[in-house]
């Protein structure tokens, strides 16, 4: 019994997106992103530059000059969708070469700091000056970006505050959830600070509000297959840590209890309450609704941006999507 369990927790850690081949064009575009963060480095006190590289620098890194990739873990939609709005634009879009430019400074810094808060809150990175230093940085250099690509945008201003709003709201409420519906929904606020560029962007080249609302789809619906990917992946150390993830949220109530009663010990209790739950999972088929819900939502989001004639991107999320399908 030990064995099937460990061997299933091994195979829901391989589960993962398909690859999206990028073509030249696009991989010069993730270099700008990156370069991004070395300049958001490069404006730290010069004493403390280098500290700010290595926090980025995996203990895997076969050496010191190995090209720091600050994204690597960051799926091709959750910055793509900037490549393709633009390159999707007109010379009478309004967009121009300083909004671009904006656009990829304050994307890449919501990208960081959505990644930043998670790993500080969960204490998975240490709170100390550096951190928190890069952490307020990043912050003002995003909000200094946006305030300058939200001009001349109608309630330009108001939206950023807006989505800071639903952020803040999301990731502090308390309120318990009790369906895999209403855990995406509030996952659909937590990533409101990736929202602000694209939209933005949609209401500088389109006054057509429904294409704004695409687009904020589009992306939803891939970041919550992400985030459900992410749950899968992170199915056993959730466990230990008794974090409510969309695993928990499908669960029988015996078989929550028995996950919030994990005190990750292993004694006799501990692995009796672990089987038990594993027992649950596999029973009601949950790796199998979450997997079936990730397709959902990556299918509806390559049918949104196709519809749109985002084709480039829908084919990405098909790509991400096509060996998740349930035969």
């Amino acid at each position: 019994m030990e064995n099937k369990f460990k061997s299933l927790i091994s195979s829901f850690s391989k589960i993962d997106f398909g690859p999206v081949r990028l073509s030249k064009n696009e991989r010069k575009f993730y270099n700008e992103l990156n370069e991004e963060i070395i300049l958001l480095c490069s404006s730290l006190p010069a004493s403390i530059q280098t500290d700010a590289l290595l926090l980025f620098i995996r203990p895997s890194a076969k050496t010191f000059f190995e090209k720091i990739d600050f994204f690597r873990d960051y799926y091709v939609p959750s910055w793509s969708i900037l490549y393709w709005l633009i390159q999707s634009s007109s010379a009478d879009t309004g967009l121009t070469p300083i909004d671009i430019k904006n656009a990829k400074t304050a994307h890449s810094m919501a990208m960081l700091l959505h990644a930043a808060d998670d790993h500080l809150n969960d204490g998975d990175v240490s709170i100390n000056h550096l951190a928190l230093l890069l952490r307020s940085q990043s912050w003002m250099i995003m909000n200094k970006a946006l305030s300058v690509l939200a001009k001349k945008v109608d309630g330009g201003e108001e939206i950023i505050q807006k989505l800071f709003d639903d952020y803040y709201w999301s990731i502090t409420n308390s309120e318990e959830i009790h369906s895999l519906d209403s855990y995406c929904s509030l996952f659909r606020k937590q990533m409101a600070t990736a929202l602000i560029v694209p939209v933005l962007l949609t209401k500088k080249m389109s006054a057509n509000d429904k294409f704004t609302d695409a687009i904020k789809s589009v992306y939803c619906s891939f970041g919550t297959a992400w985030r459900l990917l992410d749950d899968i992946k992170d199915v056993e150390s959730d466990m230990i840590k008794s974090a409510h993830s969309s695993i928990y949220v499908c669960l029988s109530e015996d078989a929550k209890n028995l996950w919030d009663r994990f005190s990750g010990t292993e004694n006799g209790g501990s692995k009796r309450r672990t089987h038990a739950v594993w027992h649950s999972i596999l029973e009601n088929g949950v790796i199998d609704k979450i997997k079936a819900r990730i397709c959902s939502e990556l299918t509806t989001a390559a049918r949104i941006a196709d519809l749109w004639k985002m084709t480039a991107l829908a084919n990405e999320l098909l790509c991400l999507l096509r060996p998740l399908k349930i035969k």
